[in-house]
């Protein structure tokens, strides 16, 4: 969610141009600082720094759209940045779910993000409410459910606790649900703990190949075949 850096200024109409207009509108405000609705329908004000950037956002959208993705997955809700861009993704591309875990809503965000998500869900052509989910528990909980319950997801962005475990833990049982073709999407880079887990991915990963991206920020990769490494596999990897 949060990069650590300084507040960005307020983004475009332009920057999100390739957008529909009922997602272009709530994230133009969102980015604006705009007080957003929370759960209990009152307006709250938002902080600058808890999003991705809008470059970050069009990113996730355009391997949504590029992939024809139809099941989406974020681990990590915050105010709903990053959720409006992958519901655009998911109108475009003629419907499918998109679901969110966070079990901090009400105690950090006033639900914002789950309003901004069910709105949106629910005002969009090719969606309808039960398009967007949220799962209210930990990460490791909600993906053993998901894995459980036969769920697969064309791409997965990767963006809760950022310690280099929690965030180890997400990829490892988010892939199991990936199938060839698709992706996952890590957020934060500038963090040493991310940088780690992205090393350990492209050492110790074969079955999933780095996706080039301009956004520093974010390291991608699309899984090329299935996970065939034996119960003795280990490649050592530079940590930096």
């Amino acid at each position: 969610m949060s990069d650590g850096s300084a507040a960005r200024p307020a983004v475009s109409a332009e920057a999100l141009s390739d957008l529909d207009e009922w997602s272009r509108a709530a994230l133009l405000s969102m980015y604006a600082r705009r007080p957003q609705r929370g759960a209990d329908g009152l307006l709250y004000p938002i902080d600058r720094y808890t999003r991705i950037s809008a470059s970050e956002g069009m990113a996730l959208y355009r391997w949504c759209v590029d992939g024809r993705a139809g099941s989406t997955l974020e681990i990590g809700l915050g105010y709903g940045f990053s959720a409006a861009f992958l519901l655009a993704a998911l109108e475009r591309n003629g419907g499918g779910r998109h679901v969110a875990v966070d079990p901090y809503q009400a105690t950090d965000w006033h639900g914002i993000g789950v309003t901004t998500a069910q709105a949106l869900a629910g005002g969009a052509a090719s969606l309808t409410p039960d398009s967007f989910v949220w799962m209210d528990t930990r990460s490791e909980t909600a993906l053993v459910r998901l894995e459980q319950a036969g769920a697969a997801f064309d791409l997965v962005f990767v963006d809760g606790y950022h310690r280099f475990d929690d965030v180890l833990v997400d990829f490892t049982l988010a892939a199991r649900m990936v199938p060839v073709g698709g992706m996952i999407v890590l957020h934060d880079l500038h963090l040493a703990s991310v940088r780690a887990v992205a090393s350990w991915i492209r050492h110790d990963r074969p079955d999933f190949v780095r996706v080039p991206t301009r956004c520093r920020n974010l390291f991608a990769v699309r899984r090329v075949s299935e996970d065939e490494r034996d119960w003795r596999h280990f490649v050592a990897f530079p940590v930096r």
